[in-house]
């Protein structure tokens, strides 16, 4: 079941986004995450909500920069699809294409960082928090080519490397309403709950969010849909090539006439 809006947390994706469209509060999370101070961020909110049916659906994630120019790629990850490392790259080059116009010098491409926010161990080694650079396989020298990816883990045990802040800010994604006595002092998490607090009155955002729950439900449905659809052509292919059944009949169970069958064969060779 889906949590209603006023249940949402920090955690939830279309919580986080919302807090994070905040220039102040992004800048605040990156700074904690970074462990360095940023003047400036600018949140690019046409990113916060993406909606690309040709591409990769819904998605709700972060995309900012500062006054150096780095690019920042932030997404809350609560569910393990054993898929970070290669989300990660795709999430990367889309930053770089976005970055670049056709016909610049690669030179030009800013620092990029892709940061995941799981609920999760991602890798089982029970940091807090990995960190990811290019560097050669042969003497460990860094390639320097403007890229890092972070993957934070909220139920890390390993806090070596990492500052006591970070540590508390990933204990309190995770466990929003334990150890609140450790966290009064602690400004960025006393604003994100002043804003959530102050979200959850809004009555735009919980229609925006009622939104969104629709347009998830329309993509899973579109899924199953287009799932179903292939798994019937392929036992069909496989009728076919068993000359069990014809092309004019097969071509009738998928609605299709012999033409648009043959093209729709054609494409599911060519995936």
């Amino acid at each position: 079941m889906r949590k209603t809006y006023q249940e949402l947390e920090f955690k939830d994706a279309f919580m986080f986004a919302a807090v994070m469209s905040d220039a102040e509060s992004c800048r605040g999370v990156l700074e904690r995450i970074l462990g360095i101070p940023i003047r400036k961020v600018m949140v690019h909110a046409e990113h916060v909500l993406f909606v690309n049916p040709e591409t990769r659906g819904v998605r709700l994630d972060v995309y900012a920069d500062d006054e150096h120019g780095t690019v920042y790629n932030v997404e809350m990850q609560t569910t393990d699809n054993k898929n970070l490392p290669k989300r990660s790259r795709y999430y990367q080059g889309q930053m770089d294409m976005a970055a670049l116009k056709t016909g610049e010098d690669f030179a030009r491409l800013p620092q990029s960082i892709v940061i995941f926010i799981c609920t999760f161990d991602p890798f089982g080694r029970e940091r807090y928090r990995y960190t990811f650079v290019e560097t050669c396989r042969e003497d460990g020298e860094l390639l320097e080519d403007g890229t890092c990816k972070i993957f934070l883990n909220t139920k890390g045990k390993i806090e070596t490397g990492i500052g006591q802040e970070l540590v508390h800010f990933l204990k309190w994604i995770g466990e929003p309403d334990a150890g609140k006595e450790k966290e009064e002092n602690d400004l960025l998490i006393t604003k994100l709950r002043t804003q959530i607090t102050d979200l959850k009155k809004n009555r735009g955002m919980e229609e925006n969010y009622m939104l969104f729950g629709e347009m998830l439900d329309e993509e899973r449905r579109q899924g199953q849909k287009e799932g179903l659809q292939q798994g019937k052509m392929d036992i069909l292919l496989k009728l076919l090539q068993e000359h069990k059944i014809d092309v004019k009949t097969a071509a009738s169970i998928m609605g299709m006439n012999e033409d648009e069958f043959a093209k729709a064969v054609k494409e599911c060779q060519e995936v």
